[in-house]
C-alpha cells in the first residue's frame, strides 16, 4: 500500500487581484518536479455567487487548464465566443472543461443572470509536452452526466473527471498525458482502495470536506497529502469525507513558468509575451468538443471579424 510522503496545509492566494476571493493554492508547498505533470490546483468557495468576482479574460500558453465546477453555474467566454452563446459556453454544476491552450487561448467566466446560489470549484493546470506547446487551441466541455460515477465500496463513490478507473473512462481526451483526476465522496466510516495506475508515480490528495485516514495518516479539510510513488491508496472516512485525487505519469521535461505562460525555455516565455503584445498570439479558429452522455459533438468557431 502507498504511504504518505508529506502532509501540508496549503496557503491562500488571490490570483486575479480582486481582493474579494480567497483561493486555496493546494500545491503551493511543492516544486514542479514533485507535482509533475501537474502545475497547479486551486480550490475556490463554497460561497454565494454574489460574493465571487467574475473571472475576466486572461491568456494562457503551453499547458492545459481544467476547471471543474462542483457547485453553481457560470458562462464561459473566449475570443471565439465573446458573447457566451450556445451550449459550448454553459459551465454548470458537475462540469469539467479541458482547455488545451497550445499556442494561445484567452478565456474568462461571467455570471449567468438566471443563477442565484452557491459556487464552489477547482482549477487544475496540467503541463503539455514540449512538442505540443504550440499546438492549435481546443476546448473540451464534459457535462456532469458524461463522466462516470463509480461505486468503489459501500458508502463510497468516485466521479471520474479524467483518465480511467475500474474499467470506466472519462470522455475527455488528455492529449497524451497519462493522468487521473477523481472526485471521491465517502460516508462516515466507509472504506475504499484507490488502485495505482501503471506509471502514475505522482499522486496527491486534497481533502475539501471532512476527515479521514490515507495509508494510516489522518487528514482533515484543507490538508494536502503527497503519497509515495508506488502502491494503492487505502482510505477510511472518519466523518463524511470528500477529496480530490490527482495521479499522473511525470513528463520530466523542463518547465519555465511566468504568470499565465508555461514553456520549456526562457526564450519561449519571452516569445509568448512578444506574440501577445503584437497581436500574434491567437489562432483564427478554435475547436470545441462537447461531451454529453454517450455523445461528443465537435464544432469550430472563428474570431468574429476574422476570415
Amino acid at each position: 500500500m502507498a504511504t504518505v510522503d508529506k502532509k501540508v496545509s496549503p496557503g491562500k492566494t488571490d490570483p486575479f487581484g480582486t481582493g474579494r476571493i480567497l483561493v486555496t493554492d493546494c500545491l503551493d508547498k511543492f516544486s514542479n518536479e514533485r507535482t509533475d505533470p501537474f502545475l497547479m490546483l486551486h480550490h475556490f468557495g463554497p460561497a454565494h455567487i454574489t460574493a465571487m468576482p467574475q473571472f475576466g479574460m486572461h491568456p494562457h500558453r503551453g499547458f492545459n487548464e481544467c476547471p471543474y465546477l462542483k457547485q453553481g453555474r457560470w458562462l464561459a467566454t473566449d475570443p471565439w465566443n465573446m458573447e457566451a452563446e450556445g451550449q459550448d459556453a454553459v459551465f454548470e454544476e458537475g462540469q469539467l472543461q479541458w482547455g488545451k491552450s497550445g499556442r494561445g487561448i484567452e478565456h474568462g467566466m461571467k455570471f449567468d443572470p438566471s443563477y442565484d446560489g452557491p459556487v464552489q470549484g477547482f482549477q487544475l493546470w496540467i503541463n503539455l509536452r514540449a512538442a505540443n506547446k504550440l499546438d492549435p487551441p481546443e476546448f473540451q466541455n464534459a457535462r456532469a452526466d458524461a463522466m462516470p460515477l463509480i461505486d468503489v465500496g459501500p458508502g463510497a463513490k468516485a466521479k471520474l473527471l479524467l483518465g480511467e478507473l475500474h474499467g470506466k473512462a472519462s470522455p475527455v481526451e488528455t492529449q497524451g498525458i497519462s493522468c487521473q483526476y477523481i472526485d471521491y465522496e465517502l460516508d462516515a466510516g466507509a472504506e475504499a482502495i484507490h488502485p495505482r495506475a501503471a506509471g502514475m508515480s505522482t499522486l496527491f490528495i486534497y481533502v475539501y470536506e471532512g476527515s479521514g485516514a490515507f495509508g494510516g495518516v489522518t487528514a482533515k479539510k484543507g490538508e494536502v497529502l503527497r503519497m509515495s510513488a508506488t502502491g494503492d491508496v487505502q482510505v477510511r472516512a472518519s466523518t463524511k469525507l470528500s477529496f480530490m485525487l490527482l495521479a499522473g505519469a511525470p513528463l520530466r521535461e523542463p518547465i519555465v513558468q511566468h504568470g499565465p505562460f508555461v514553456m520549456s525555455s526562457q526564450d519561449q516565455i519571452m516569445q509568448a509575451f512578444q506574440d501577445y503584445h503584437s497581436g500574434n498570439f491567437l489562432a483564427q479558429e478554435c475547436t470545441y468538443k462537447l461531451h454529453t452522455k454517450g455523445k461528443t459533438v465537435t464544432t469550430k468557431r472563428r474570431i468574429e471579424g476574422r476570415r
